[in-house]
């Protein structure tokens, strides 16, 4: 006879929420599905250990439950209002980015933000990593476009956070509260067009990259080196897709809308032939050759923001040890270790003191009990922790001392006892 086992709606979402796109393992204690900001207040302040999940996008660990209780935003999915003559959007944190955009085209208007994974990712999880994406050289990071969102604190109390503090929450990975919802400014759905440039030498994508720079209509440069085009099925050159907020390339249409498909479609090529791990390194445009000349000669392919400086070199499982050795090389060229994805869980052992030192302060700061996704980006002690850890410390020392002084007793005796 066969044993059929059956788990129960909430193992399986337990097993569902205990990973993200970067593929590490945690493990959800249980998950919990909220329909407004009152409900997460109520969560709040009846749990030690949370973590917000937006759309599970993120590589760089930043959802993973380390034994927490998962607060998923996935109901939190309502366009609240939409301000045509403001070109604003107040919409709640589990908005998908590219229904946002459908919802927004009916009215000529965007958010121009554009992240890769702007069909899964959610607006919460965007304005808590502070995103970027492809049209970073134009548009920035996601702060830059949010007038304020709505917080629930450490104490279950929601907040209204605007400009002057959204750098605590913004970039902050979920570590210093939960973002239930957000007014975004929006800009008018420009006409947009492209040109595309393959070569075999870098030295004519470097000039054209200085070219197109000095274009006001430029949005986006997007490269793909030899050995990821070869590995994407395309020709085994350099390519640079140059994105423009006019009529001005020469791809239009659907010839266009076709092209960005290619470029989306680079890193799930690449990872499906074994090259999965993925970075996302910010370098200075002097730069770059540099370092694209250590990858070439290491065979790791790499696409990216070549507008940005933001690259992503793609490693096998067998080369990704060669990871702490391409972050060395990163620092060396006065770089950032993380352009877009964040520092979650992988990249904590690759920040400097100084890094850790300030996101340190601003934990402190805003969660004090450390409940908030507690392992990410530094090692934090909550404020009871850090109290019992110094207690111990304070007994320790009182204990040695006592033992100091038991010694000095002993000895002053011994020696008016005549032992010397």
């Amino acid at each position: 006879m066969k044993l059929k086992l059956k788990a129960s709606r909430k193992q399986l979402d337990c097993i569902a929420c205990s990973t993200d796109a970067s593929g590490i393992i945690g493990n959800a204690a249980c998950v919990y599905f909220p329909k407004s900001a009152e409900e997460i207040c109520r969560i709040v302040a009846s749990n030690s250990n949370i973590t917000a999940r937006g759309g599970g996008s993120g590589l760089a660990g930043g959802a993973v439950p380390l034994n927490s209780c998962v607060i998923d935003m996935s109901k939190l999915n309502k366009i609240i209002s939409i301000d045509e003559a403001r070109k604003t959007a107040y919409v709640e944190a589990g908005v998908i980015l590219d229904e946002l955009n459908a919802e927004l085209e009916k009215k000529g208007l965007e958010f121009p933000v554009n992240p890769s994974s702007h069909a899964i990712c959610t607006i919460g999880g965007m304005i808590a990593t502070n995103a970027v994406g492809s049209r970073a050289m134009r548009y920035g990071r996601t702060a830059n476009w949010v007038e304020y969102i709505d917080v629930v604190n450490s104490r279950g109390e929601i907040k209204r956070m605007g400009k002057a503090d959204l750098n605590d929450f913004s970039g902050m990975e979920g570590t210093t509260g939960i973002i239930a919802g957000a007014v975004l400014k929006l800009i008018k759905k420009p006409e947009r067009t492209a040109s595309l440039i393959k070569t075999d030498s870098f030295v004519k994508i470097a000039e054209a990259l200085s070219i197109f720079r000095l274009e006001n209509d430029v949005s986006m440069m997007e490269f793909i080196d030899k050995k990821a085009s070869e590995l994407a099925g395309l020709e085994k050159i350099y390519h640079l897709i140059a994105e423009f907020e006019s009529g001005k390339g020469e791809i239009k249409g659907g010839e266009y809308a076709k092209l960005l498909a290619v470029r989306d479609s680079i890193y799930p090529k690449l990872a499906s032939q074994g090259y999965s791990v993925i970075e996302d390194p910010k370098i200075f445009s002097s730069k770059i050759r540099e370092f694209l000349d250590y990858l070439e000669d290491n065979g790791i392919p790499c696409f990216g923001h070549l507008g940005s400086g933001i690259l992503h070199p793609c490693f096998s499982q067998e080369k990704s040890e060669k990871i702490p050795e391409m972050m060395r090389l990163v620092k060396k060229l006065h770089g950032n270790i993380t352009g877009e994805h964040g520092i979650g869980l992988l990249k904590k052992q690759f920040l400097d003191d100084t890094e850790k030192k300030l996101i340190y302060v601003i934990k402190k700061r805003m969660d004090r009990l450390n409940k908030f996704n507690p392992g990410k980006m530094v090692d934090f002690a909550s404020e009871k922790a850090e109290e019992k850890i110094e207690n111990q410390e304070s007994k320790e020392e009182q204990a040695a001392d006592a033992k100091i002084k038991d010694y000095k007793e002993a000895k002053d005796e011994n020696k008016q006892g005549g032992w010397q």
